[in-house]
C-alpha cells in the first residue's frame, strides 16, 4: 500500500464525526482514491494521513451505517469530516475502497458491532444488551442460559480486560446475569479482541472489550428512553457551549417488581448511571470527564409468627462498580497525537444476614455482615505518532496502585440474658502496577503488520514479578479481497477472581498475587484468513487458534471460601495448566435490507491440576465442542425490521455422582471424574419486531421479542432427587393414595421457556 517515499509529502488530518450529533466516529475510514492510501480514526475520531503532494486530492470517507462520501480538497489545518447516518447500498465502488483498508488492517480476531445493529436484535425483557449481541459471535460464550458473561476461547469470565472508555471495570453484570451494566443508548462503539492482541493492552489472558461513551449532541439537546418489562432508562445530551462544550447523562433502573411479580420470593432492584462532559478549549485541545456508577441489591426474606413466637431471617447481597476518569486529548502536530487519563475505579461486594428470634421470655439476633472491595487508582499515557504512510508508532506507560479489601467482617449476637458480643475484622491489601508498551504498526504494498511488546511489574508486600510480554501480528495481502495473518501474543494476569455463588449471587472475590499464588499468563497463537465476496457485501473469516495458559487457580476438592477468607491460598490449588484449540468461522453481511452474520466454533479446552482429578487433564467447565449462532436482520419497509437468532451448541461438561451407598448420618454419594458428564445440547430461536416511526416531537419505536419460541427446555443445571411411587389403597370403602420415595434419579432444571417481551422508546 506504500510506494514512493523519497516524493515530497503534506499530511491530511483531523477527525470524522457524525453530521447530526457531531459525535466523533470510531474506527471511521478515511481513503484517497488516487494515491490509494488510507488509514482509519482512532479512539478519539482522530485521523492522520501523509499523502504524495498534489493540488487537489479525492478523499471517500465512509463508516458502517453511515451514507459514504467523496469530497475533492485541499489541505488546511484541520480537515474534519462529517457523515450522514444512513445506509448507502448502492455505491459499490466505495464500499470497495472501505473494505480495502479492513483487509489491510493489521489486527485479526476482532468483532466490531453497532449499537444500532444491537437495537435491532431480538431482546429478552425488552432490554438490549451488548453482552447478548457478543456471544452470538464466534469464539465466545455465554456459559449458560441468560448469563451475561464471556467465556473468551476456553478463558474464564474474569480473564476478560472490560475497558469503558480506557479504564477497567471488574464485574460488569447485573442481577443472576441477565443483563449488561452498559446502557446501549449512551454507547458510541463497541470492539472486542479475542486474539492477537496490540501492546498497549495487558493485565488479562482471554480478551479485550472496549466500549466507548457517546460524549453528548453538540448541536441540540435530545432526551431518548425506553420502557421495559425488565428495566426502563433515560439519556438526556445536548450542547453547554455551542461547538466547544456538550454532555451526556444516562439512568436506567428496574422500575416494574418482575421478580415479585413471577413469584420468586426475592426482592431486587438495581439502577446504573452515566455520565460524560467534553470541553474543548481549542482545536488541538479536548478535555473529558467520565463518570459511571451502578448497583445491585438482592435480599430474601423469611418470616414466620406464631402466637407470641416471631422468627426473621434476611439475607441479602450487594455490589456494584465506581469510576470516574479525566482525559485530556492533544494534538501536537499534524502526525502526533496524545491522550492522558487520571482515573479511579472501585469495586465493593457485601453480604449481609441477620437471624431474630423473639417470645414473651426470649429475644435474640445474630447479625452478620462481609465486605470485600478493590478500589484502582490509574494514571496512563497513550500517544499515536503518523510518522509516514507505512509506519506509525503507538507508545504509552500505565501505573495502577490497587487497594484491596479482601474480608472486612463484622459480627454481632445480641441475648436479652446476656452481654451483647461483637466481634470486627478488618482487612487490608495494597499493590503497585506499572507497564510500559510500544507498537510499531507497519504497511507496504502486500504485507503488513504490528510488532510489539509490553514491559510490566507488579510489586505486593514485598514480592515482586516483572515480564516481558512480546506481541507479533504479520500480515500478508496479496489483493484488496485476501489476507492471511498470523498473531503470537503472551499475557500476565495479576489479579484473579475467587468466587462461590448460586445463581445471581456474585459473592466475587478479587484477590492480587503473592508469595504463593504467582501470575496466571498465556501464550496464545492466531492464523486467520479473511476475504472479500461481492464486491465487499460479504465478508468471511477463518481463524485457527492454539493457547496455553499456566499458573491457573481452582479450590480444592471440597473447599471453598466460606470461613477461610484470611487464609484463602489454603483452600486453593495453584500452578494449574490449560489448553484450548479450535476453529472459528465467520460469515457477515454488514449492511443492505438483508443484513447478519453465521458464526460457527469447534473448539476444545482443557485444564490440568496436579491435585485434581487423580492428575488427570479434564474439560473446562465451559468447554463447548460445537458452537453455532445465525443472525438475520430483515428490512421489510422504512422503519420495519424483522430479526431472528438461532443458536446451537453442544452440551457443557458437568461433574455428577455414579454411585450411592447408605451411611449412618444418610447417603454417601462416589463421584466421577471431574466434568465427565455431558448436558443435553443447547438450542433456541428468538425472533424480535421493532417498528420505528417518525413523529412531529421526534421519534418512538415499538419492540416485540420472542425468546425462545418453539420453547425448547434447556438444561440450567441437574440435580438427583427421589422419584414418587404412589400406592393405592381401599380403606372404609374409600380410596386412599400415598406417595412412597423410590430411587434416585437425575433431574434437569430449565430457566426460561417461550417468553414474550415489550419495550417502547421514545425520543425528542
Amino acid at each position: 500500500m506504500f510506494t514512493g517515499l523519497s516524493q515530497e509529502k503534506m499530511t491530511l488530518n483531523g477527525y470524522v464525526f457524525d453530521i447530526k450529533t457531531k459525535e466523533p466516529l470510531i474506527g471511521a475510514n478515511v481513503f484517497e482514491i488516487k494515491s490509494k492510501y488510507g488509514t482509519a480514526t482512532n479512539e478519539s475520531g482522530y485521523y492522520s494521513l501523509t499523502l504524495p503532494k498534489a493540488d487537489a486530492l479525492l478523499i471517500t470517507i465512509s463508516f458502517i451505517g453511515y451514507n459514504t462520501q467523496t469530497l475533492k480538497l485541499k489541505i488546511s489545518e484541520f480537515n474534519n469530516f462529517y457523515l450522514i447516518p444512513g445506509i448507502d447500498v448502492g455505491e459499490i465502488t466505495v464500499t470497495r475502497y472501505r473494505n480495502e483498508n479492513i483487509i489491510r488492517n493489521n489486527e485479526t480476531s476482532v468483532i466490531k458491532l453497532q449499537p444500532k445493529q444491537i437495537d435491532k436484535l431480538p431482546n429478552f425483557f425488552g432490554e438490549s444488551d451488548i453482552i447478548k449481541a457478543l456471544q452470538l459471535a464466534p469464539g465466545i460464550q455465554s456459559g449458560g442460559e441468560g448469563k451475561s458473561e464471556l467465556f473468551v476461547r476456553g478463558g474464564s469470565s474474569d480473564q476478560n480486560l472490560i475497558l469503558l472508555d480506557g479504564v477497567p471495570l471488574y464485574y460488569v453484570a447485573h442481577f443472576g446475569g441477565f443483563l449488561f451494566v452498559f446502557n446501549t443508548d449512551a454507547v458510541s462503539d463497541i470492539n472486542v479482541i479475542k486474539g492477537g492482541f496490540p501492546a498497549r493492552f495487558g493485565n488479562k489472558l482471554s480478551s479485550v472489550l472496549e466500549i466507548r461513551m457517546k460524549e453528548g449532541n453538540s448541536k441540540r439537546i435530545s432526551f431518548q428512553g425506553t420502557v421495559g418489562l425488565l428495566s426502563s432508562k433515560l439519556l438526556v445530551e445536548g450542547p453547554i457551549i455551542k461547538e466547544k462544550s456538550s454532555f451526556m447523562f444516562s439512568i436506567r433502573k428496574n422500575l416494574i417488581p418482575v421478580f415479585k411479580i413471577l413469584d420468586t420470593g426475592t426482592d431486587y432492584n438495581f439502577y446504573d448511571i452515566n455520565a460524560k462532559l467534553n470541553y474543548k478549549p481549542t482545536n488541538k485541545d479536548k478535555v473529558i470527564l467520565s463518570f459511571y456508577m451502578g448497583n445491585d441489591n438482592v435480599s430474601v426474606k423469611n418470616q414466620l409468627h406464631l402466637n407470641n413466637f416471631k422468627q426473621k431471617d434476611i439475607r441479602a447481597n450487594s455490589w456494584g462498580n465506581k469510576l470516574a476518569s479525566l482525559n485530556w486529548n492533544h494534538v501536537f502536530s499534524k502526525k502526533m497525537f496524545g491522550n492522558n487519563t487520571c482515573a479511579f475505579v472501585s469495586y465493593n461486594n457485601r453480604n449481609y444476614f441477620n437471624y431474630s428470634l423473639s417470645s414473651d421470655s426470649l429475644s435474640e439476633s445474630i447479625e452478620n455482615q462481609i465486605t470485600s472491595a478493590i478500589n484502582d487508582f490509574i494514571f496512563k499515557t497513550d500517544f499515536n505518532w503518523f510518522i509516514n504512510p507505512a509506519y506509525n508508532l503507538r507508545f504509552g506507560q500505565l501505573i495502577i496502585y490497587h487497594e484491596f479489601i479482601p474480608n472486612n467482617e463484622n459480627y454481632t449476637v445480641r441475648n436479652l440474658d446476656q452481654p451483647e458480643i461483637h466481634l470486627v475484622f478488618n482487612s487490608k491489601e495494597s499493590a503497585f502496577e506499572t507497564s510500559l508498551y510500544a507498537e510499531n504498526n507497519f504497511s507496504f504494498k502486500k504485507f503488513g503488520g504490528n510488532l510489539g511488546a509490553r514491559f510490566s511489574s507488579y510489586h505486593v508486600n514485598g514480592q515482586n514479578y516483572f515480564s516481558l510480554e512480546p506481541r507479533i501480528l504479520l500480515n500478508y495481502f496479496p489483493s484488496n479481497t485476501f489476507s492471511a495473518k498470523y498473531s503470537y501474543s503472551q499475557m500476565n494476569q495479576y489479579i484473579h477472581m475467587l468466587s462461590y455463588s448460586g445463581v445471581g449471587m456474585p459473592n466475587d472475590y478479587w484477590m492480587p498475587s503473592n508469595k504463593d499464588i504467582e501470575p496466571e499468563n498465556s501464550i496464545q497463537n492466531t492464523l486467520g484468513i479473511n476475504t472479500i465476496f461481492f464486491e465487499g457485501l460479504l465478508n468471511f473469516s477463518l481463524d485457527f487458534y492454539h493457547k496455553k495458559m499456566k499458573n491457573l487457580l481452582s479450590f480444592k476438592e471440597g473447599e471453598s471460601l466460606v470461613g477461610q477468607l484470611e487464609n484463602w491460598t489454603t483452600v486453593i490449588e495453584n500452578n494449574g495448566e490449560g489448553c484450548s484449540k479450535g476453529v472459528e468461522l465467520f460469515l457477515q453481511k454488514p449492511e443492505g435490507k438483508t443484513s447478519g452474520w453465521i458464526g460457527t466454533t469447534l473448539s476444545k479446552s482443557d485444564r490440568y491440576f496436579v491435585n485434581l482429578n487423580n492428575g488427570n487433564p479434564f474439560p473446562h467447565k465451559y468447554d463447548r465442542l460445537l458452537d453455532l449462532s445465525i443472525v438475520v436482520i430483515q428490512e421489510l419497509s422504512k422503519g420495519i425490521s424483522l430479526s431472528g437468532t438461532w443458536t446451537y451448541g453442544t452440551g457443557y461438561p458437568v461433574t455428577i455422582t455414579n454411585e450411592r451407598y447408605p451411611g449412618e448420618k444418610g447417603d454417601i454419594f462416589v463421584y466421577d471424574e471431574i466434568n465427565s458428564f455431558r448436558m443435553r445440547d443447547y438450542h433456541r430461536l428468538d425472533l424480535g419486531l421493532n417498528i420505528w416511526k417518525k413523529t412531529l416531537w421526534g421519534e418512538q419505536t415499538w419492540t416485540l421479542s420472542i425468546f425462545n419460541v418453539y420453547n425448547r427446555k434447556n438444561p440450567y443445571y441437574y440435580y438427583f432427587n427421589n422419584e414418587t411411587i404412589n400406592n393405592t389403597e381401599i380403606s372404609n370403602g374409600g380410596i386412599v393414595v400415598s406417595g412412597n420415595k423410590g430411587n434416585v434419579h437425575l433431574y434437569q432444571k430449565s430457566l426460561f421457556g417461550f417468553f414474550p417481551s415489550f419495550a417502547y422508546s421514545f425520543k425528542f
